[in-house]
């Protein structure tokens, strides 16, 4: 049956040495020591993994003599317990307990039941016993804690040693609680479980907030094949639910967050204090971040010690077959590589099989010969010429060499731009340079200057702070601040002054939250502004009433920050326009080859300080209620209408032939 399948291979692997292909491109590299012929399996490192496109389309295997070698990847996954509901059911009480009596009725092993019951809150304690055919009941669990909270978290679901039974037989102590009412059973058919392999995460930065706690955690690569996270809390008592959550950015560069998975863990005490913990959060999923965020929700309770993370992982398996023994070379590392097309991919069950040699991958090195990739080799026209005359600003853009770059939008070019970017250009020898912007904006943190005010005589009890920005007009997510206050709730209102453009004045309420502070916990103001233009002074205020006056500290403010990818083919001075409403957003045909763009890895370009063009033009065309045309304008309105009124009096002559 596998002979078919070896000459496949053996094949296939001729024919991929005869055609050379230039390895320089692919920046990792592995030894592989490959004693014997035949079948072989490896199971993928976390070093590799982390090296690797989170679709592993970059690992490539080369033979001894530099052959690219087919393989196939597999990567085990968690298949869920099947579930069905007990017959048999029968709920007697018999003295403090509450006995339940189910028939299985199936074959089949089972690995665990769940007790349904509708009452809302309950802590009880369950001792669960066996029987096959006709013999006698054999204690299968003792003791064992269910509880229900009003919260939602609950514990009804109970592991069994697996195996087949006839019957099974539930008692419920009601010694210290009355009964509660059970209307079925389910029972859970033991499943198939893959190998796991265990590892550590670490823990990172930590937020302690007034009702929830978000904790990074390091799993030390990405692209890990992740069945569940335990975490070590030597907390007595506790029930939390948790979320987890990652990011394709590292800490520090936030984008868009996906949900991973959210469970819930407790740890309580039972009957003889017998205890019932899970400290599990299940993923069963591969994870392309390296970073997640885990988020406790504490409700009124203190926050939970956390002093580890445990990691249980499903291996990822690299297999092939092996025409020669020698050191084979496992590569990866290439942004650009696509995903390769072997035969072997309808082998899938024939290339992981238990019998086959299992070896381990060396250290993971760079290669000597890797060069970067070209980006884009057959895109290297600019654009069309363009028109400066309507943009109002410019940047000049530093770059260290032609191929991919990025630009990172900062404050200034935020407030000068439209909220759309539609007037943003690249310019180079006069044409436009393509470009597209990635979908994922950064977040940052701009940190305005804190004033607190005086004390306005009339509002004897409102506290007043002024925020100044660096920059005028920039589009603002939210206000963030703290306060050594260790105890206080308090309502705050941010406010902006608006002016239209004859001068006219008025003020403007652009957000307002409530802040609570307690337990010692560190929770900061959150005020949401919505990505709204704020000009360069802001206004705070709370009214105390009967308590003492809160300091504010470490103001921030968060905006997204998006970045413009380009590739340039000459190191010309660049140059980045904006400030113009009137202008069409730009279409190029760049986005036909955009997956290939934001594949590759651009250099990080800066930009210098803001230029203004044709400042006196602009000057001449600003209208306020200073300007000398509002002045010259109204001079003519009044002289027209003088006009038209001696035009309408009578005139002299008119008036004397008209007298008797």
């Amino acid at each position: 049956m596998k002979t078919p399948i070896l000459l496949g291979f053996m094949l296939t692997s001729i024919l991929s040495a005869a055609a050379e292909k230039d390895w320089t491109a692919w920046q990792w590299e592995a030894p592989l020591e490959v004693p014997q012929t035949g079948m072989i399996r490896l199971d993928l490192p976390p070093p590799v993994l982390d090296a690797s496109l989170p679709d592993l389309r970059d690992l490539r295997v080369l033979s001894p003599t530099g052959a690219e070698t087919p393989y196939r990847v597999d990567l085990p996954l968690h298949r869920a317990a099947t579930s069905h509901d007990a017959a048999g059911f029968n709920v007697i009480l018999e003295g403090n307990s509450t006995v339940i009596e189910v028939s299985p009725e199936t074959s089949n092993p089972i690995e665990a039941v769940q007790l349904i019951s509708p009452a809302r809150e309950f802590l009880k304690s369950v001792s669960i016993e066996g029987r096959k055919a006709a013999g006698a009941w054999q204690p299968l669990a003792t003791n064992q804690v269910i509880f229900r909270q009003a919260s939602g978290v609950e514990r009804l679901r109970l592991p069994l040693p697996a195996g087949a039974w006839e019957s099974l037989r539930f008692s419920v102590n009601d010694d210290r609680s009355q009964p509660v009412p059970f209307t079925g059973v389910k029972l859970l058919a033991a499943a198939e479980r893959p190998t796991t392999i265990e590892l550590r995460a670490a823990l990172g930065a930590r937020e302690d907030a007034a009702s929830e706690t978000r904790l990074t955690l390091d799993l030390g690569a990405r692209n890990l094949n992740l069945a569940e996270i335990r975490f070590e809390i030597p907390d007595a008592v506790f029930s939390r639910n948790c979320r987890l959550e990652f990011s394709s950015i590292l800490p520090g560069a936030e984008s868009r967050v996906e949900a991973l998975s959210d469970g819930t863990i407790y740890r309580v005490l039972g009957e003889g204090d017998v205890k019932a913990e899970e400290v599990v959060i299940p993923v069963h999923r591969r994870v392309p971040a390296r970073y997640l965020v885990a988020t406790f929700r504490n409700g009124d309770s203190p926050p939970l010690t956390i002093t580890g993370a445990g990691l249980r992982c499903y291996p990822t398996v690299l297999a092939l077959h092996a025409a020669q023994p020698g050191t084979y070379r496992l590569l990866t590392g290439n942004r650009t590589a696509g995903m390769p097309d072997y035969d072997v991919n309808s082998t899938r069950g024939s290339l992981i099989p238990a019998s086959g040699l299992h070896v381990s991958p060396g250290p993971l090195t760079t290669k000597r010969d890797f060069q970067t990739p070209q980006v884009l080799p057959g895109v290297d026209s600019p654009g069309t010429s363009i028109d400066l005359a309507d943009w109002s600003r410019r940047r000049t853009v530093d770059f260290a060499s032609t191929g991919a770059i990025q630009i990172e939008l900062d404050p200034w070019a935020l407030a000068g731009c439209r909220l759309d970017l539609g007037d943003l250009r690249l310019i180079q020898n006069g044409r436009q340079i393509p470009y597209l912007v990635k979908p994922d904006r950064l977040m940052r943190e701009l940190t305005p200057a804190l004033t607190l005010m005086p004390d306005d005589p009339k509002h004897p009890t409102v506290s007043h702070w002024e925020l100044e920005l660096p920059v005028d007009g920039l589009p603002v997510l939210e206000l963030t601040a703290s306060s050594p206050a260790p105890l206080f709730a308090r309502r705050f209102e941010a406010s902006i002054d608006r002016k239209d453009e004859l001068g006219n004045a008025w003020t403007e309420t652009i957000g307002t939250a409530n802040w609570s502070k307690s337990a010692g916990l560190d929770s900061r103001l959150t005020l949401k502004l919505g990505g709204q233009r704020l000009p360069p002074k802001i206004r705070l205020q709370t009214d105390h009433g009967d308590n003492p006056a809160i300091l504010l500290a470490s103001p921030r403010l968060r905006f997204a920050a998006p970045v413009m990818v380009a590739k340039l083919t000459s190191d010309a001075p660049l140059f980045l326009v904006y400030g113009n409403p009137k202008a069409a957003p730009p279409q190029y045909d760049l986005q036909l080859v955009r997956k290939e763009l934001m594949a590759a890895e651009p250099q990080t370009a800066s930009l210098r300080e803001e230029e203004l063009l044709d400042p006196d033009k602009r000057a001449k065309l600003t209208v306020d209620s200073g300007s000398p045309w509002l002045w010259v304008a109204l001079g003519g309105v009044v002289i027209a209408l003088l006009v038209v009124v001696a035009r309408l009096l009578p005139r002299q002559s008119d008036a004397q032939a008209a007298a008797p």
